[in-house]
């Protein structure tokens, strides 16, 4: 039996947000992270969020929190690696989520858990409406050297890394309202 954990990534610049935590910037009168963490947190029994800056904040929802391994923002699969490094050797797979799409359900989690359980070798990623959605994902943690020698190199992108394992894109075309991206304050205003 595969046991899962889950990283909810939000250790990111926020550049077109301003500059701004966009997992500490408030959406319906909550953080942004705390969607995607009660959605992950209904399906698995551990999860972890990656931030880079603001850590007292982020502790206050109540969960253990990584950083990345070496200063400054180096991209997503950082903050995997760090998740990665903190999880008991018992976890098997690691849910992935971005912070800033709030509007995600548990039912969109679970189909992703549910496709990483019938295919325990691949990583499996979200797609919709031919959009990959490469960050909601879940990563077999057999890749955990795999990615460590990919950062060490110098390599960031995400697809890239992904290319070299078996992969699996799980369609999701009805549920693509819910994977939205808020990155800008004016997607934020037209989305609360």
């Amino acid at each position: 039996m595969s046991a899962f954990a889950a990283v909810i990534l939000a250790g990111g610049q926020g550049r077109r947000m301003g500059g701004c935590d966009k997992g500490l910037v408030p959406f319906r009168q909550a953080p942004m992270v705390s969607w995607s963490l009660a959605a992950a947190q209904a399906e698995v029994a551990r999860v972890l969020i990656s931030c880079n800056r603001n850590p007292l904040e982020y502790a206050r929802l109540g969960v253990p929190l990584v950083c990345d391994r070496q200063a400054g923002f180096n991209g997503p699969l950082s903050g995997v690696q760090a998740a990665m490094a903190a999880l008991d050797t018992e976890i098997s797979h690691l849910l992935v989520l971005p912070c800033d799409t709030p509007l995600i359900s548990r039912d969109l989690v679970r189909s992703l858990l549910d496709a990483a359980r019938r295919n325990p070798d691949h990583i499996v990623h979200l797609q919709s409406e031919g959009q990959p959605h490469y960050l909601h994902a879940v990563i077999p943690c057999r890749y955990r050297d795999s990615l460590d020698l990919w950062l060490e190199s110098g390599q960031q992108a995400v697809r890239r890394w992904y290319a070299q394992h078996p992969v699996m894109r799980l369609a999701v075309d009805e549920q693509a309202p819910r994977l939205l991206n808020l990155n800008s304050p004016e997607q934020l205003r037209a989305s609360a």
